[in-house]
């Protein structure tokens, strides 16, 4: 199934028309019941302002949902994961969401692969916005260049942030709310303020963007950090599960790891990928879908775009081009 998202509203509209679900309409909100093929359970979409909207998802699925997202507009997303199983690609990055995960991305223009699994009841809080809409908040033009450098430091990014007490008691106060009409948009925001806090309390917010003083046992810890990534590289590691490994919180881990060796946890496990995708290719002689596989892509246009970008040619290319060396290799030696 494929969504094509112009704007930030137009998920809930495209999801309802795939899965050709009932909506029920009151004010500014949404309610999608899911129909009984698709599995049980609903979505409900509450429009606070245009360019900020809050989902709030509670579905178990009868077969695994797999969507190819276009984002062609702005959208910066701050969601909590309450329960569920959810698998996303894009860019030859990827992202695995659990129970009690946090996530936060800001992307533009790009295509994600999203797939939540079967039988699992999925329930997802999801606070969209522009980023027009976002910076309203900022009180002077100070505010506003820190918050645009906040935006920056998670573009083309889905980063995982810390679970804390106070923020599972917000999301659980936004999916037990029992007000009506304007009353219960109002709390939804004031929810959604109250998140947005939380967040930048827990990512360092008015720090990010400096220098990381790095200190000793730190440089050992994230050392460790680097070995496991390389080793998981074909079933990546969560921070949260890496931060646990290495005993290291896990906003400390994603900046002192950028720190320390200039690139991102995500970026060194998509170097490992196309590094070992060569091995593959060029010695177990895989072709392109079960190199894909091989090296932990589920969707083979993913893998081919992160190969692009990191060789400069496609991965069918780079096929054709050992195949024709070997072919001229053994007419030299009359093979």
């Amino acid at each position: 199934m494929t969504l094509h998202i112009n704007k930030i509203h137009d998920l809930f509209d495209q999801f309802t028309g795939v899965v050709e679900g009932q909506v029920q309409q009151r004010n500014y909100e949404q309610r999608l019941m899911i129909p009984s093929h698709i599995g049980k359970g609903s979505v409900t979409r509450t429009q606070i302002r245009p360019g900020m909207e809050i989902m709030l998802t509670d579905i178990t699925f009868e077969q695994d949902m797999k969507l190819q997202i276009q984002e062609s507009c702005q959208l910066f997303e701050l969601s909590y994961c309450v329960n569920g199983d959810i698998h996303c690609e894009w860019n030859g990055k990827d992202s695995h969401t659990g129970t009690q995960t946090g996530s936060v991305l800001f992307l533009e223009d790009v295509q994600v692969y999203e797939e939540k699994k079967a039988g699992i009841q999925n329930q997802l809080v999801e606070i969209r916005f522009t980023p027009d809409e976002l910076l309203r908040y900022a009180e002077d033009s100070s505010e506003k260049r820190k918050m645009e450098t906040w935006l920056k430091h998670h573009r083309g990014n889905i980063d995982q942030f810390p679970n804390t007490p106070t923020l599972q008691r917000c999301v659980f106060d936004m999916f037990h709310c029992t007000h009506l009409g304007t009353l219960k948009r109002l709390y939804l925001e004031s929810k959604a303020l109250e998140f947005i806090t939380l967040f930048g309390e827990s990512d360092a917010y008015g720090s990010v963007g400096g220098n990381m003083i790095i200190r000793r046992d730190d440089i050992s810890k994230l050392k460790q950090a680097h070995e496991l990534v390389k080793i998981h590289f074909e079933q990546p590691l969560s921070i949260r599960e890496l931060s646990q490994r290495v005993g290291m919180n896990e906003f400390k881990l994603k900046k002192g790891f950028r720190e320390l060796f200039d690139m991102t946890i995500f970026e060194l496990v998509r170097q490992q990928r196309m590094e070992k995708a060569l091995w593959y290719m060029e010695v177990a002689h895989l072709n392109v879908g079960e190199t894909a596989v091989s090296v932990g892509y589920s969707n083979a246009s993913n893998f081919t775009t992160a190969f692009r970008k990191h060789y400069g040619c496609n991965p069918s290319d780079y096929v054709k081009r050992i195949s024709q060396l070997n072919l001229e290799q053994n007419k030299r030696f009359g093979l």
